[in-house]
């Protein structure tokens, strides 16, 4: 089976290099948490994604603070209006340290970033698997509930973050080994109260954490703050939502642009991305030679990719119960990379990154490989790329 979708995943995260605006998630697979509890934890009865997505427009103040190493690299502060449970907002910037967009406006399907000193918009498509929100704040507390429950031995749900952008390639992917969601009381948010529950991966806090500061009625996440490190760079978003009014009953014009006349609409060029069931339907499919890797013993591919637009690239994605590992090819080799002293792939040399997401990369004559791993040895992986190589032809 094959099926066809753009994808606009690289292009947001370009665009939205220092703003938040939580239209991409962090995590795309589930993770297996642990609930540590405290004595004073509530059992949350109440049906938290019916609760959340109930709410019938929120009218807000949004301000995003981003910092790297302690020092803010920008905070810019919106008029907000959301829909939640669906992608549905409109943000109109009120003061900000850098020069981004001044209005972003999306009905669900559409994201239009409005720049008013160029007379210009630029429209992208959403992904339609991206506004769970509601569902993945379920997953977050039917886990507190399981350290409260007398059988403490049951299995918890599996749950992943809350949606951040961050800027460029250095977003943060947790591990897909055991995380911890932490119940840290409650405490007042501009005169709400809220939930304090904090998500780490377990042996890791310093490399990627979430703090997420939930409204006790409305189940709304008035104030999140994410942070991780890569490359040496501690980067920390925190986003907080003031002045908010619920049910609002906002009107689907507020989520239609309105922008000047004279307002030129661009529509960057998005990659048509393919997936398959089968290593032998992307074969069939595509005109690059598809790697062959060497996957150790208890890992099954969950699925084949092709991606088509400047660059041509195909890609693998193996998974077992904690760990996970892909493999991708494109037709845009890297020359005059610095790489890791000592370490080679076919005579190539390989450069190696640690973190959280580990991934080994080589350029061949025309071709680029990256492996990444969750979960994962830089050794293990730099094994994989050996048994690929650089495969004649190339």
């Amino acid at each position: 089976m094959v099926t066809r979708h753009l994808t606009s995943e690289r292009l947001v995260l370009t665009i939205a290099a220092v703003v938040v605006v939580g239209v991409l998630a962090v995590a795309i697979w589930s993770l297996a948490f642990a609930s540590t509890g405290t004595a004073d934890q509530p059992q949350i009865d109440a049906d938290v994604q019916q609760r959340y997505e109930a709410i019938d427009g929120i009218n807000a103040t949004q301000t995003t603070i981003i910092t790297r190493n302690g020092t803010v690299a920008s905070r810019t502060t919106y008029d907000a209006t959301l829909q939640p449970g669906t992608q549905k907002k409109r943000l109109a910037v009120v003061n900000s340290t850098v020069e981004r967009y001044d209005r972003w406006v999306s009905n669900g399907s559409m994201l239009w970033l409005y720049d008013q000193r160029r007379a210009n918009a630029t429209r992208i498509s959403l992904s339609k698997t991206n506004s769970d929100q509601g569902e993945r704040l379920q997953r977050l507390f039917a886990n507190l509930n399981v350290s409260t429950a007398a059988d403490t031995t049951a299995d918890s749900p599996s749950v992943e973050p809350l949606p951040v952008v961050p800027r460029g390639e250095q977003r943060p992917t947790v591990s897909a080994g055991s995380m911890t969601v932490n119940y840290r009381g409650t405490e007042a948010i501009d005169g709400r109260e809220t939930y304090v529950i904090h998500v780490a991966p377990k042996d890791d806090t310093t490399a990627y954490e979430q703090t997420i500061w939930v409204d006790t009625e409305q189940f709304f996440p008035v104030k999140k703050r994410t942070a991780w490190t890569a490359d040496g760079e501690r980067t920390v978003v925190t986003t907080t939502h003031t002045n908010v009014t619920y049910d609002t009953g906002v009107s689907d014009d507020v989520f239609t642009p309105d922008f000047p006349d004279g307002t030129t609409v661009t529509v960057p060029e998005t990659p048509e991305r393919q997936t398959y069931e089968s290593v032998g339907a992307l074969e069939a499919d595509t005109e690059i030679q598809v790697p062959k890797p060497d996957i150790p013993p208890g890992y099954e591919l969950t699925y084949a990719t092709q991606t088509q637009g400047q660059i041509h690239s195909v890609g693998l994605r193996y998974m077992n119960r904690t760990s996970l590992i892909t493999v991708a090819k494109y037709d845009r080799p890297v020359v005059g990379e610095s790489a890791n002293e000592g370490v080679t792939i076919d005579g190539q040399p390989a450069q190696v990154s640690y973190g959280l997401t580990t991934s080994v990369s080589w350029s061949c004559e025309r071709y680029r490989y990256t492996i990444r791993g969750e979960g994962v040895s830089a050794d293990r992986l730099v094994t994989v790329g050996q048994s690929i190589g650089c495969p004649s032809g190339e």
